[in-house]
């Protein structure tokens, strides 16, 4: 580069790698001095030069690595820059051979680094089993030398779990201390062994990424979004790249600006009366409406129920309910949106047995949805309204709260469950409940957490953990269903393992009753 600043018209020659949107200068020959080494620069950079010239720097297996640029003030004739191109395409071929080494070089590094074993347990913290906040410090440092050496591109995502200090404070530490073990369960399972995850603070949890690429980032926060939204656990999520000049200290600052921003941008808080007018006009007015997932029996493809979820249509689009839920509850209008929803989904239900005669229905409630002694009479008025069996009607408990059922609600649930209304304990294995709700109350069925369903394809004792746990619930004479199947592997696997029923996105995503006639007049899987 310096020999074609020297020799050509063109003083200015960089270096270029783009990558998760950041460009950043490997190399830098510049007489003005104004452009650093690792520094990030615009990808247009010499763009408004009288004369400007970019070769493309290719690795050995034709993948792109970056460009080399040079500029200059003067424009130059075409004879001129043609004999410069020549010789600019030849060290790029030079360069891409270098990069493709280097390349490799990394890959081995970061594989390396993957398998070396945690020797330390006093850097693994004990609720979530991430790393501790010593642990990343460690790490942040080891990775932000990784990426200045190999001009890797990284990122970093920021989680903050909005509801722990409140159920610390409403019931106790356990509670908050059983919300960080899922919450640390739900991450490690996305993360598995291709990026770094500690527990930073008290309620925030970290994220190194490192050689990423835009899509790999986007697609992370996606999945610990919906895991975190399928597990009720509220959460906000900042995410920073890093940028060569700030480095991964920046791209964590970045990451919690926009923590910062979302907290600020959230709905402004309304006064109580507001906020449950608003709330009650959008269930009574039936803006918020039950959306519908298929249940099917594994082995068939066949949808045997459906599920019905509750999702409010906003002129800003669909809102799902880790997006309205607190207000609701805050607003004191649970038992509302369960009778909103049990209503609409017990009149599409009536519909849909058209197509599918033995299809059943099944509806969340937790134990303060409802005032005590409301569940028996709504569930029995409704049913009658409808004209469907009680028997075509589940109602799934949470298993996060029903280790402090009431009295008076553990009453309702059994006198619903004497009409001929299957119980399901939902969540299952997360390690809620106790074996004193499977014997105090009726239940015919569970549901395996979703956690669990992606552990089928792990390892040796992942699996066998899985097959315990449905082998205990049929012991039982329980029903077991499977949520967040995702793969045909997942479902194979679970189908191997006994498990009959399941749901996830691999059949169907939640979606209103219109586009669900489709849906249930076909199997959803081939055979097993």
């Amino acid at each position: 580069m310096e020999h074609l600043s020297a020799t050509s018209g063109l003083p200015t020659w960089v270096l270029t790698r783009t990558n998760a949107g950041v460009s950043q200068a490997l190399a830098v020959v510049d007489p003005s001095g104004s452009i650093r080494l690792h520094q990030s620069v615009s990808k247009d950079i010499g763009d408004g030069a009288g004369c400007r010239l970019v070769v493309p720097v290719m690795q050995a297996d034709g993948q792109l690595f970056g460009e080399l640029v040079g500029f200059g003030t003067t424009p130059l004739p075409q004879s001129e820059l043609e004999s410069l191109r020549t010789a600019a395409d030849a060290l790029a071929t030079v360069l891409g051979a270098l990069a493709g080494s280097e390349r490799t070089l990394a890959v081995e590094r970061r594989a390396a680094d993957r398998r070396a074993p945690e020797t330390d347990e006093s850097m693994a913290d004990p609720l979530t089993g991430l790393a501790t906040r010593q642990a990343w410090e460690q790490r942040l440092r080891h990775d932000e030398h990784f990426c200045a050496e190999f001009g890797e591109n990284a990122a970093a995502l920021v989680v903050e779990m909005d509801d722990l200090k409140r159920n610390n404070e409403l019931h106790g530490h356990s509670a908050g201390d059983e919300q960080l073990r899922l919450a640390g369960a739900l991450v490690r399972e996305v993360l598995g062994d291709e990026h770094y995850g500690a527990r930073i603070s008290g309620d925030r949890i970290g994220v190194l990424m490192v050689g990423v690429h835009d899509h790999e980032i986007s697609e992370v926060e996606r999945q610990l979004r919906q895991r975190f939204a399928s597990s009720d656990i509220s959460m906000a999520l900042g995410v920073g790249v890093r940028h060569p000049d700030t480095g991964l200290d920046g791209s964590i600052l970045e990451a919690e600006a926009m923590l910062e921003q979302t907290h600020q941008t959230r709905t402004a808080p309304m006064t109580d009366a507001s906020e449950a007018a608003v709330v009650l006009e959008a269930i009574e007015l039936g803006a918020i409406k039950a959306y519908f997932q298929p249940i099917v029996e594994l082995r068939t493809g066949a949808v045997v129920a459906i599920e019905a979820l509750a999702r409010w249509q906003t002129r800003d689009g669909v809102r799902e309910p880790d997006q309205f839920l607190r207000s609701v509850q805050q607003a004191g209008l649970l038992g509302a949106l369960f009778d909103r929803i049990l209503d609409d989904g017990l009149a599409h239900l009536a519909e849909f047995r058209h197509i599918v005669p033995n299809l059943q229905l099944a509806v969340n409630f937790e134990f303060d949805a409802k005032p005590d002694h409301s569940l028996f009479a709504t569930v029995t008025e409704l049913l009658a309204k409808h004209r469907v069996p009680a028997a075509a009607l589940s109602i799934e408990l949470s298993e996060r709260q029903s280790f402090d059922l009431p009295t008076s609600v553990r009453k309702e649930l059994v006198n619903v469950a004497e009409l001929g209304v299957h119980l399901v304990l939902d969540d299952f294995g997360t390690g809620f409940a106790s074996l004193d709700t499977l014997t105090s109350l009726p239940v015919s069925g569970v549901k395996l957490d979703r956690r669990f369903t992606g552990q089928v394809v792990n390892g040796d004792r992942e699996p066998v953990v899985v097959k315990a746990m449905v082998a205990m619930a049929a012991e039982a004479g329980l029903t077991v269903i499977a949520e967040g199947i995702e793969t045909q592997l997942q479902c194979d696997r679970l189908v191997r393992m006994g498990c009959r029923l399941g749901q996830g996105y691999l059949f169907a995503l939640p979606q209103p009753a219109d586009s669900l006639g489709t849906v249930l007049s076909a199997p959803l899987v081939t055979t097993f």
